[in-house]
């Protein structure tokens, strides 16, 4: 998914931030959102979520603090590849 930042940020959208954050974080430990990326130039979000349908997609963007505040487009993946993510080896020295 394709979230599209405000031009500029207003106090109003700076006060969500935080919340948006936290329920990010709290989505990604449960394994909800995949991934969550911002580029450098602050104006595009990519989130990859996991769910069944769009209608999933949309109850869980509904809960996004930051929701009516900026423009959403939603891209169905065929697959999504990402590296695995390992511990490294204990040493028993």
């Amino acid at each position: 998914m394709h979230i599209r930042l405000p031009d500029f940020f207003t106090v109003r959208f700076h006060h969500l931030i935080a919340a948006q954050r936290s329920l990010v974080n709290e989505l990604l430990e449960d394994h909800v959102i995949l991934s969550y990326s911002l580029d450098i130039e602050r104006k595009n979000l990519y989130v990859y979520i996991q769910a069944k349908n769009q209608t999933e997609v949309m109850d869980i963007l509904s809960t996004f603090p930051i929701i009516k505040e900026v423009k959403v487009e939603i891209h169905e993946l065929a697959f999504f590849n990402s590296a695995p993510v390992c511990l490294p080896e204990l040493s028993l020295n």
